[in-house]
């Protein structure tokens, strides 16, 4: 396999590794393609899992076949049960479903969820029947070592609260404290979270500065997926930081960019003292196959992902390819949300509650709320005009040449 091996201290003589794949969802139509072929579209990548200690897989979608969509702006996702054949290929044991899909069914498509991956005997962290259980940290016995799996999604459509079924939303105050907590115990702690600005192939300075700050916290790991594109990674202060792999298995459409077809699997090595080294697998997303690359292929892709890393180290950098950003899709794609909305005639009913639906998700999800608030600034400081370069860096990560389709 044609992998990057980035070491940055020498390991202690106990050791384990956690491989962490991006997001799969293989769409409703493909379900039946997927279960059956489940081994065959996972073949090539398999190797990489084999020899890890904890397999970990994002699991975008709900499995369950209950007719019972909840109302939201966006796709509702889900898949049926016999797909879960996806993961037992790859011999996952444990699934992240904080993200904002798995409440896309509403409490009858949760609790599907999980029972259907209890019943598999795969573990599953980051939702829950109430709030409670969603935000609860997952620990396992992993090569000897005590760990620890924080798993949050930003605040879109299907979030626990209260007594509600969905995803832990992610709480930067509560978050902190469960690393301090969970470090306490002597665990590792790999803190996984859902979020960011799909198609953007950079973090923003946001997230930049949420995710160094849960390194500082005592995070062995940060692990960040959603983008539906690959994102650069880190090592900070002896953290690795993903800012997001791309998708993992997620069929394109005719219509997708061509690096939503392109991403990359993390394998972080772990010993007493946290992370030590990781290995980067790059992949083809393609629908009849996860697809490894040839060597001139590898060699171009991690090219590719040194431009996406580069950004990282430069905040002015990075707020300036996210002011570019705004201006291009801001006001078009979002802001324009914030007009024309009628007004309900009366708060219980359908039909009006569902035209504010959009408003809703552009103001309470944190990406897109960053995206708001960084678009009325630029208009308030007539700094409403695109920076052309910035663009054609955009453009041209999003839409590499090279990528096979």
């Amino acid at each position: 396999m044609n992998t990057r091996y980035i070491q940055w201290r020498e390991a202690g003589k106990e050791k384990f590794s956690t491989v962490i794949a991006g997001d799969f969802c293989p769409r409703e139509e493909n379900c039946a393609d997927v279960t059956a072929r489940a081994v065959e579209i996972t073949a090539q990548i398999k190797p990489f899992f084999d020899d890890a200690d904890l397999k970990i897989l994002q699991w975008e979608c709900t499995v369950t076949r209950q007719d019972t969509p909840i109302d939201k702006s966006g796709p509702n996702h889900r898949c049926y049960p016999e797909c879960t054949a996806f993961a037992t290929a790859l011999g996952i044991d444990t699934v992240l479903l904080a993200n904002n899909h798995t409440g896309d069914y509403g409490a009858p498509g949760v609790k599907d969820t999980l029972d259907k991956f209890r019943a598999l005997g795969i573990r599953t962290v980051g939702a829950g029947m109430n709030e409670d259980e969603a935000v609860e940290p997952l620990r396992v016995e992993c090569g000897g070592f005590k760990c620890s799996i924080i798993n949050a999604a930003e605040y879109e459509f299907g979030i626990a609260s209260g007594g509600r079924p969905g995803s832990a939303a992610i709480d930067i105050c509560r978050i902190a404290l469960q690393i301090k907590g969970e470090k306490q115990k002597g665990n590792t702690v790999i803190v996984t979270l859902h979020g960011g600005h799909e198609h953007l192939p950079y973090p923003t300075p946001r997230m930049r500065s949420m995710f160094r700050f849960f390194a500082e916290c005592g995070a062995d790991a940060v692990f960040n997926c959603h983008t539906h594109c690959p994102l650069g990674y880190e090592v900070y202060n002896g953290v690795p930081v993903i800012y997001s792999p791309g998708n993992f298995y997620f069929p394109p459409r005719p219509t997708s960019l061509p690096c939503w077809y392109i991403g990359y699997v993390p394998k972080f090595h772990f010993d007493a003292n946290g992370a030590y080294a990781m290995e980067l697998l790059p992949y083809f997303n393609l629908k009849q196959a996860l697809t490894l690359l040839d060597e001139a292929e590898t060699e171009t892709f991690f090219a590719y992902l040194d431009g996406l890393c580069a950004p990282v180290a430069d905040e002015k950098e990075l707020q300036k390819i996210f002011d570019a950003w705004c201006a291009q899709d801001g006001f078009a794609g979002y802001a324009g949300g914030l007009f024309g909305v009628p007004k309900p005639e009366s708060a219980d009913r359908r039909e009006s509650v569902q035209k504010l639906l959009g408003l809703r998700n552009l103001l309470t999800c944190q990406a897109h709320h960053d995206l708001l608030r960084n678009t009325m600034l630029l208009l308030e400081q007539y700094r409403f005009a695109a920076d052309t370069e910035k663009v054609a860096l955009i453009k041209a990560a999003q839409t590499p040449e090279w990528v096979r389709r």
